[in-house]
């Protein structure tokens, strides 16, 4: 047993020799990984946070971004674990077995972490687009949708955690190869492609639901295209997500594990940084008019909603009009849409979805910042 545990964990091609000492895997690559999207990761979440404080309004999405960062912390670590050695894309046949029952190990921690960050970061968007897109006391096609997805995604992925932490017993056999008797019931290879289709389906879905509703809004098209943009990150992840189940189809025809996993793990780890981009990014507006800022910076922002000059009409009034206008008629900008205060979009919901439509009245609102109070709070 103990000459098998020194062997290479896979036969190598014809006239390669297996290089135990330096198995060929970049370190560079994994640790830029953890610390890029670590780095990112935090910044959306306490974004996301501060913003939450600034407003005094903590809600049920601010819990679920924060205990998907924690249990991502861990993930992350296994990542750096596996960047110290072998390091990213080694060959397989380079590593001994002793290593690949650790290796093993890991991957095992990994697929158990993933399932509740995933639960956690698709739920808080789900629900935050909930707060967004349907008035309170509305029970349309828009609601029944997106809770709909809210309850397949905990369910599926509550049931794949158990699943991947018991599918084999006694649970060393699912890290340990050599471990003899025991069983596994349960197909992983089978499961890993259902969590990717599923993956794809609830992506390609929370991806085009916000797109479908604020084209059908009664707004300028520039101020579409602004909010759209808003919440056209999500492109990342079902990027991402495609991706990484290539790689997962490959797997399941390769021998060389370490190679291919080092795939998956890859855009996985991008695929959750962007989800929790996907909750933070709305919050930085907000989060940077309340920091002291220099000037180039907030100038920026304004930039981005197309306010940073007189408007037309504007420049048609008379200059004592436009020096003294109302601070309370202000325009909003088109990156506020997901502050935490009460906003004045009020979707009626779009016509063919329950045979009502957008009121020109409420669109109008939204464009000139009205205080009246909204059916629509916004997290």
């Amino acid at each position: 047993m103990e000459a098998i545990l020194e062997g290479p964990a896979l036969n190598p091609p014809p006239g390669v020799v297996p290089n135990f000492a330096y198995p060929g895997g970049s370190q560079s690559i994994g640790y830029g990984i953890v610390i890029a999207s670590s780095i990112i990761s935090t910044i959306a979440v306490l974004a996301r946070l501060v913003s939450s404080t600034i407003a005094k309004k903590f809600v049920l999405e601010d819990a679920l971004m924060a205990i998907a960062l924690g249990i991502f912390a861990g993930n992350q670590y296994i990542t750096y674990d596996l960047s110290i050695y072998p390091g990213v894309w080694a060959h397989q046949w380079n590593i001994q077995n002793r290593f690949f029952i650790h290796f093993l190990y890991n991957i095992h921690l990994g697929a158990v972490y993933y399932g509740p960050i995933a639960m956690c970061i698709k739920v808080a968007i789900l629900v935050n687009w909930l707060r967004i897109f349907v008035p309170t006391g509305v029970r349309n096609a828009t609601f029944w949708m997106m809770h709909i997805l809210i309850w397949v995604n905990v369910v599926f992925y509550t049931i794949t955690t158990f699943t991947e932490i018991f599918r084999c017993w006694p649970r060393e056999k699912i890290w340990n190869p050599w471990f003899e008797g025991g069983s596994c019931p349960i197909d992983v290879e089978t499961q890993n492609i259902a969590t990717s289709v599923l993956n794809f389906i609830s992506d390609t879905t929370i991806l085009a639901m916000p797109q479908w509703i604020i084209w059908n809004l009664h707004l300028s098209r520039k101020r579409k295209w602004g909010i759209s943009l808003l919440f056209g990150i999500g492109v990342g992840a079902w990027t991402f997500g495609v991706v990484r189940t290539v790689y997962f189809v490959k797997l399941l025809s390769s021998e060389d594990v370490t190679y291919q996993m080092s795939g998956v793990a890859i855009w996985t780890i991008w695929e959750v940084t962007t989800g929790f981009l996907i909750m933070g990014i709305p919050a930085f507006p907000r989060v940077a008019k309340s920091l002291p800022i220099p000037e180039s910076v907030s100038s920026f922002f304004r930039s981005l909603s197309g306010y940073s000059g007189r408007s037309r009409s504007q420049a048609s009034k008379p200059k004592w009009q436009v020096m003294y206008k109302p601070k309370s008629r202000r325009r909003r900008s088109l990156w506020e849409i997901s502050e935490l205060n009460t906003h004045d979009l009020v979707t009626e919901s779009s016509a063919g979805d329950d045979g009502s439509t957008i009121s020109p009245t409420h669109a109008e609102m939204v464009e000139t910042g009205s205080t009246e109070p909204s059916q629509l709070q916004t997290v």
